[in-house]
């Protein structure tokens, strides 16, 4: 780079906002393989809820069954203190109102039981997906910024090289040699103004937008996946053994 060209004098022009871009490849084998991914862990987050809403169905109905035998022997047992002990055929039907009840409740109970079996396996495959969905949209996006780097790169290079010698000169035009900046510290200077306008544009609301639309990442239902489970390699474990206990129970 030549020190004793005549000094060129810029003016910035308007700032640029970001454009949008095409989306990047959607049939990538990794983006297909996440889309599939994020399909079934959906299936199997309902799956879930379906487990538990029938749980939460059968709690409730047991609940009232046993509240319907309390109630029952509440009522035989006052029944009985006024009538002195004598066995009336109204105690009596109550009594048989109380073992009903509780039989139901029973039956109740034993239901919630065999349905809560498949909780431990359902769980499971819903971490291990989420946990798969996460990995692998971790290497999308970074497949992605990675291309995009390069072709913006790629789009760039000629116009920072020229921008990048212009400020040089500009920089160190009429400075004796000795007090000239190197280039190694021009570019500090050069690169972090650089750094300062991106900076200002990632403040814009539109360019999360953009992001959002140029991976183009399916949704995740994670809403009712246990994140601890999912972080925690020891956990899932023992929730794997747990699921394999109850499958062989």
């Amino acid at each position: 780079m030549s020190e004793n060209q005549p000094v060129e004098t810029s003016h910035a022009g308007p700032e640029q906002s970001i454009q949008p871009r095409q989306p990047v490849v959607a049939d990538s084998e990794r983006r297909v393989r996440l889309s599939d991914l994020a399909e079934k862990l959906g299936q199997t987050v309902q799956v879930k809820r379906s487990i538990v809403g029938k749980i939460e169905t059968m709690q409730r109905a047991r609940q009232a069954a046993q509240a319907d035998a309390d109630a029952a022997r509440e009522k035989w047992r006052e029944k009985l203190r006024e009538g002195d002990g004598t066995l009336t055929r109204e105690v009596q039907k109550l009594r048989v109102a109380e073992r009903s009840a509780l039989s139901l409740a029973e039956e109740y109970g034993s239901f919630e039981e065999e349905i809560a079996k498949d909780v431990p396996r359902v769980e499971l495959e819903a971490v291990d997906l989420a946990s798969k969905c996460i990995s692998l949209r971790s290497a999308v996006v970074q497949d992605a910024a990675e291309q995009l780097y390069d072709e913006t790169l790629m789009q760039v290079t000629d116009s920072l090289a020229l921008a990048f010698e212009v400020f040089c000169r500009a920089e160190n035009s009429g400075l004796p040699s000795r007090q000239k900046s190197t280039v190694d510290e021009l570019a500090g200077q050069f690169f972090w103004r650089i750094n300062r306008h991106i900076c200002r544009c990632l403040d814009d609301a539109p360019v999360g937008d953009q992001v959002d639309a140029y991976l183009a990442l399916p949704q995740f239902d994670l809403q009712d996946v246990d994140m601890d489970i999912v972080r925690s390699p020891a956990r899932r474990e023992m929730l794997r053994k747990e699921a394999l206990s109850s499958e062989s129970a």
